[in-house]
C-alpha cells in the first residue's frame, strides 16, 4: 500500500520560491492595500520576511519602505506561507501606524538589535535617574 503524493500547483517547482497574490484590498481610509500572498518553497525553508517583503513588492511595483509583513504562517509539511502584509500608499503613514514590533520584525536583524539595545539603554538611564 502507497501513500498518495499530493501534485503541486501549475507553475511550483522545486527548489524555487513561486509567488501567488490570493487578495489585495484597499484600505482608503488609512491609505494602504492588505495583501495577502501564497508563498510556495518546496524543498527550501520558510523564507525570511525580507524576502517575502521584497517579493510582494515586487508583484505591486512599489518601494520595499511601504511594505510591512504582518504575519507568516506556514503548515507542517506543506512546504507553503499565506503571508499578510500592509502596503502604504506613503511611507510615512506606514511609520506613523505600524506598532515597533512590526517594524522591528521588518529590519534586518542587525538594525533591530541596535535599535533594542538603545531602548535598553535609555531605560536604564531613566531607572537611575528616578532612583537619585
Amino acid at each position: 500500500m502507497s501513500i498518495p503524493i499530493p501534485k503541486l500547483p501549475e507553475g511550483v517547482e522545486v527548489g524555487k520560491v513561486v509567488t501567488r497574490l490570493i487578495n489585495v484590498r484597499d484600505n482608503r481610509v488609512i491609505g494602504r492595500k492588505e495583501v495577502t500572498m501564497e508563498v510556495w518553497h518546496v524543498g527550501l525553508p520558510t523564507p525570511s520576511r525580507l524576502q517575502m517583503r521584497e517579493e510582494v513588492a515586487k508583484a505591486l511595483g512599489v518601494d520595499i519602505k511601504q511594505v510591512y509583513i504582518i504575519r507568516v504562517v506556514t503548515e507542517y509539511g506543506r512546504h507553503r506561507s499565506i503571508v499578510e502584509a500592509h502596503v502604504y500608499d506613503d511611507p510615512a503613514i506606514g511609520e506613523k501606524l505600524e506598532p515597533l514590533y512590526i517594524k522591528l520584525r521588518n529590519m534586518p536583524k542587525e538594525e533591530a538589535k541596535k535599535i533594542m539595545e538603545e531602548m535598553r539603554k535609555k531605560k536604564g538611564e531613566k531607572k537611575a535617574a528616578a532612583k537619585k
